[in-house]
This record gives structure tokens, C-alpha cells and sequence, in this order.
């Protein structure tokens, strides 16, 4: 369904933040003009991730490893903290090394777009934030969390 508003007023600041509302009540879609081209785009209501527009076959826990990278920008991940957050693992006898040959690997999927994750020598892994990623969630997804907050 199609339907078209007509905004008549000569104050731009009130039509702009009423189309702001409108876009975040998720009824009016985000203009075109506004989305600029990024290297990687995941997607984590889908499972998703796109480098340069074209689908990337990650395995279950290399996409949440990268999700949670990318979700958590700009701080280092040690081994450990990765090994809980994405594997579940909470114990002193499960290596670090199965973080870095998944890292590896997402590494060798994203191609030339692998240099998003970096290696801080000696104690993990960092995201810094930049225009090279996103993580983009759809606004038409309820989440469970959500339909309880209201």
C-alpha cells in the first residue's frame, strides 16, 4: 500500500522533524539519498552479512563473532570475554586459540574487507568504529524485549 502526505507549511525544521517521527514510527521509509555504501553490512535479524552488496556464508558462530565485534566497537576483546560472550564457555580449559581460527576465517570470508578486525598483539581483538561496517536491524522486527517494555 502507497500513500502520499502533503506537508504545507513554511517552517522546514516542523516538516522535517515531523517526517522524522513518521520514519521512526517505522511508517514512513529512511530516504535513499540518506544510506551511503559501506565495505560490510550485517544484518542480524536475517543472519546476514554483505561485503561490497553481495552475500558472505559465515558459519553460526563466525556470525556471532563478527555481530558481536561489531556490535561492540572501539574496545579490545580479550580471548577469554569472546569465549563467554559468543561460545558460552566460562572455563579456564577451553583454549583461546579457537578465537583466533574463527577470526581467521571471518578474516579470509570478508576478503579485502577483512582489515575491520583488528589484532591487538597479545590480548585479542578490536572493532573500531568507522565507516567501513554497519549493523543494520530491521525497524519492522518486534523483539520479545521490546513487547515486554510496553
Amino acid at each position: 500500500m502507497r500513500f502520499s502526505i502533503t506537508i504545507d507549511t513554511e517552517d522546514e525544521d516542523t516538516a522535517l522533524r515531523l517526517l522524522g517521527a513518521l520514519t521512526d514510527a517505522g511508517l514512513v521509509p529512511a530516504v535513499e539519498a540518506a544510506v551511503e555504501e559501506v565495505d560490510v553490512r550485517v544484518l542480524p535479524d536475517t543472519r546476514q552479512v554483505l561485503v561490497h552488496s553481495k552475500p558472505v556464508e559465515l558459519t553460526r558462530l563466525e556470525f556471532e563473532l563478527l555481530l558481536h565485534l561489531c556490535s561492540h566497537t572501539d574496545r579490545v576483546h580479550r580471548r577469554r570475554e569472546l569465549l563467554s560472550a559468543v561460545w558460552d564457555v566460562d572455563d579456564d580449559y577451553s583454549g583461546g586459540r579457537t578465537v583466533d581460527v574463527h577470526v581467521r576465517r571471518v578474516r579470509q570470508k570478508l576478503g579485502d574487507a577483512a582489515e575491520i578486525i583488528q589484532t591487538v598483539r597479545g590480548v585479542g581483538y578490536l572493532v573500531a568504529s568507522s565507516g567501513r561496517f554497519r549493523v543494520e536491524r530491521s525497524p519492522n522486527v518486534v523483539r520479545l524485549a521490546d513487547r515486554r517494555a510496553g
